[in-house]
C-alpha cells in the first residue's frame, strides 16, 4: 500500500537558504512553501510479480488500513490479481506493515 499525496507536506529538516544579510532580504520566490499539515491523499495497492502486475486498488476515502480493512477488501482482490498473472500457482508474501502482521491478516 503507498499514499499518493496531492499536496505532500514539506519536510524541512535539510532545507537551507545560503545568503548574505537577514531572510527578509532574500527574494520571496528563493523560499520553500508550505504545504498544508495533512494534504489530501488516496491509498492505492497493488499486487507485483515477475509474471507481472496487478490492477490498482483503491482504499475507500478515510478508512482506516488495519487487518480487518485489508481482510475483507484486499486480499480477495489480491489474490485474484495473482491467479490470472500466475496460473501455475504462487506464493502470497506480505511485508511489515501493521494491516500484514496483524492476526487476522496472518491467519
Amino acid at each position: 500500500m503507498k499514499n499518493f499525496y496531492l499536496n505532500p507536506p514539506v519536510n524541512h529538516q535539510n532545507d537551507r537558504v545560503r545568503s548574505v544579510g537577514k531572510k527578509r532580504d532574500v527574494d520571496k520566490r528563493r523560499l520553500v512553501v508550505d504545504m498544508a499539515k495533512f494534504a489530501k491523499h488516496v491509498v492505492v495497492s497493488a499486487g507485483v510479480c515477475f509474471g507481472g502486475k496487478g490492477t490498482l486498488h483503491f482504499i475507500p476515502d478515510k478508512a482506516k488500513v488495519n487487518g480487518k480493512l485489508y481482510c475483507k477488501i484486499l486480499i480477495a482482490r489480491l489474490v485474484e490479481d495473482c491467479k490470472s498473472l500466475l496460473l501455475s500457482g504462487f506464493i502470497f508474501q506480505l511485508d511489515g506493515t501493521p494491516a500484514h502482521t496483524a492476526n487476522l491478516a496472518q491467519t
